[in-house]
């Protein structure tokens, strides 16, 4: 068996069943392997940023390493934007680069000549920041343990990428059957959990008058989605969720509360400033998440943090009473056995928060009679007519905020953002969610369409069955608003009267052979979007947008009276109340 053999033998055997690529000569020997490889479906991209976007997009939505194959040089630095948004996210993913001689790499390492081989250059100190593990693979018989080291670095405790490296002469070199054999398997580790910590936590739990649970990213990539709906509905605890954490509870349930953070809700910063215990669970309180004093979130709660990253749990940002690092299935399992045969209902709590929720929602009928289209009540229609069983891709900038604050999550539905990194263009990690049986959503800006288009010849060759909903706001919006906001109106970089065109995406779309739908003011858009919904196979629809409506709720600031500015507390979201 040859390297580039064994490398995708062993991606199948761990659950892999797609490679995401854009072909080149360095990678020859990996791209005939994975064409010889039957059981391996490549799908070939027209950009390496997209591939590493799809490798990322499969291993979240199938809990396995995703898999993106690129050459050597600008096929592997192409790649490094989607491989950081892996990184940030944790999403496990292994990247396989095709790379010059390894006589040649060998050399620019040792000496740090610029460069020695055609293309080639020393990825090791661009990758290693982005990624759990990386390696250049420098004789054939490493490559068995290297593909377990990598294994287990990209599934084991807070998961993300890794990166193989593979010189052009080593790709095709026969692995001894003696290297195969001599395997170490690295077995993933069971932490001792503090039991007393546990119990006193479980007590506080039952006993509080107002216990919230904030769920983060955490909560899906640990498995522990049906955890969580245990401890919420047996212990009457609602629920609020961090951007990463928004389709681990469906949006009916009387328990959901609200998303906080930057573009949040009233009700979820609120219900977080009102509660007297707080579970943190599998968020890591981003800047976006906590608001401009962090010293003062959830204020008025006894909060407890358990995460994977011991280096999130040491920020010092949110006081936290309690920091447990632990796998989070294990912890809530031990959790849940403490608390069981005991009960505690919080009705007059659970009521007061769905008070807030109904009375401050953040899509508003007024919405529906503005011209043109406003995002938020595009939205709502969209998310009423989807399946429940639909994976749904929201690419960044206003799009993003505006989605993940009005859009309906049904029992079911995956629901990916580019969190950490809000990389524009993530719109393309829709050509790794596709699965059977489930439709496949993304919507996006015009600006962040643009940033992967020519992945529209990928969904079209691939019968990739995306819809994909572009809301066309003339621009970037988000950075128009900044512009107005703090610039006094000097526009740079955000639409055609600054220096940016976008195109008719439907135009684009018919050239690339894809249906095309055009929605705007005075259509019937319920209809227009059940047309998308129900064709089968890949549709743009393009969504004439308000090139400069609000964004809100929000984190704002304040004029004082000396005209100076200042950040409005948590609770206190623009439009502020009396």
């Amino acid at each position: 068996m040859t390297v580039s053999d064994y490398i995708f033998d062993f991606l199948l055997r761990k659950g892999c069943g797609q490679v995401f690529m854009v072909s080149g000569s360095s990678a020859m020997w990996l791209t005939d392997a994975l064409y010889r490889n039957k059981n391996l479906k490549a799908i070939c991209c027209h950009h390496e940023q997209a591939v590493a976007m799809a490798a990322d997009g499969y291993g979240r939505v199938n809990n396995v390493p995703g898999a993106a194959l690129v050459t050597i040089g600008p096929g592997a630095t192409n790649a490094i934007t989607g491989v950081a948004q892996a990184f940030l996210d944790s999403s496990p993913m292994f990247v396989i680069s095709g790379q010059a001689n390894s006589k040649l790499l060998e050399y620019a390492k040792k000496t740090g000549i610029r460069q020695h081989g055609c293309q080639s250059i020393n990825l090791e100190p661009m990758v290693t920041p982005i990624t759990k593990y990386f390696t250049e693979v420098m004789s054939a018989d490493e490559i068995p343990q290297i593909m377990e080291d990598a294994y287990y670095h990209a599934m084991e405790g807070r998961r993300g990428p890794v990166w193989i490296d593979v010189p052009v002469n080593i790709q095709n070199s026969q692995v001894s059957d003696s290297a195969i054999l001599d395997i170490v398997e690295k077995k993933f580790k069971n932490e001792t959990l503090d039991e007393k910590l546990i119990a006193d936590i479980a007590n506080r739990t039952l006993n509080a008058k107002k216990p919230l649970i904030m769920a983060g990213y955490g909560v899906r990539s640990s498995g522990s989605v049906e955890l969580l709906e245990k401890l919420s509905v047996d212990y009457d605890i609602p629920v609020v969720t961090s951007r990463g954490g928004i389709d681990v509870i469906d949006s009916d349930s009387t328990l959901f509360i609200g998303r906080p953070g930057s573009y949040g809700d009233r009700a979820s910063h609120f219900a977080i400033q009102e509660a007297d215990m707080l579970l943190i669970l599998g968020s890591r309180l981003s800047i976006s998440t906590v608001g401009y004093y962090p010293q003062r979130f959830g204020k008025n709660a006894f909060k407890v943090m358990v995460d994977i990253d011991d280096k999130e749990l040491s920020k010092g940002d949110v006081p936290v009473d309690y920091k447990i690092n632990a796998d989070l299935n294990e912890w809530l399992s031990k959790l849940l056995s403490y608390m069981s045969n005991k009960k505690c209902v919080h009705t007059e709590w659970v009521k007061h928060c769905n008070e807030y929720k109904n009375k401050y929602p953040t899509v508003v009928d007024e919405y529906k009679a503005e011209a043109p289209l406003n995002e938020y009540y595009v939205t709502s229609i969209i998310s009423k007519l989807v399946a429940e069983n639909a994976n749904i891709v929201v690419d960044t900038g206003s799009v993003c905020n505006i989605v993940s604050q009005s859009w309906k999550i049904k029992k079911g539905q995956r629901y990916l953002i580019s969190g950490g990194l809000s990389c524009m263009g993530f719109w393309a990690t829709a050509l790794g969610v596709c699965q059977k049986g489930r439709q496949v959503i993304a919507i996006s800006g015009d600006g962040s369409t643009q940033m992967n288009i020519q992945e529209f010849a990928t969904m079209q060759y691939n019968k990739i069955p995306i819809k994909l909903f572009v809301y066309n706001n003339n621009g970037y919006m988000l950075i128009r608003h900044n512009q107005h906001n703090y610039m006094d109106d000097r526009f740079l970089g955000v639409g055609p009267d600054s220096g940016v065109q976008t195109p008719d995406f439907c135009k684009v779309a018919e050239a690339y052979g894809i249906k095309n739908i055009k929605i705007k003011s005075g259509d019937n858009i319920e209809d227009k979007v059940k047309e998308v919904l129900e064709f089968d196979g890949s549709v743009v629809c393009e969504v004439l947008c308000q090139q400069f409506a609000p964004i809100i709720p929000r984190i704002a600031s304040r004029v004082m009276p000396d005209g100076s500015l200042k950040a409005a507390e948590f609770e206190d979201l623009y439009p502020f109340l009396n």
